[in-house]
């Protein structure tokens, strides 16, 4: 498991309310959990079905998925219908937009030590949809 930032978006609830428990919680081992094995995997499963919607060649990561079910193909297909939806929405307004999957983020400029991965950032130039 990779180490988060010290200062993660995904935390930011937790450390905007209270700052001391960025700095208590540093030192605490992070182990991985049969619920955040499931999560990644749901995270790629919805990352291939964007691609492939979008027509990018990509291998099916479902033969090396431990914790597929039904569940977790039906929660991705709305993931990946809500992400094409919104993309629709900006190719309606302007031509082209850019759309980012599991997009590396270094937010430190804004918030010191912050950093974390966008799972989908649609850049168009009327507005910014994350």
């Amino acid at each position: 498991m990779s180490r988060h930032a010290l200062l993660s978006p995904s935390s930011a609830s937790r450390w905007t309310m209270c700052p001391p428990s960025a700095r208590l919680c540093e030192h605490i081992e992070e182990k991985s959990s049969v619920f955040a094995e499931e999560g990644t995997e749901a995270h790629t499963l919805c990352e291939y079905k964007v691609k492939l919607a979008l027509g990018i060649k990509i291998e099916d990561p479902r033969p090396t998925l431990h914790y597929h079910n039904e569940e977790m193909e039906s929660c991705t297909d709305e993931y990946a219908a809500f992400v094409l939806e919104a993309l629709q929405l900006e190719k309606d307004a302007q031509k082209d937009p850019l759309i980012l999957l599991e997009q590396r983020l270094d937010i430190s400029t804004y918030v010191p030590e912050c950093s974390g991965t966008g799972d989908c950032i649609i850049i168009a130039d009327r507005n910014c949809v994350a």
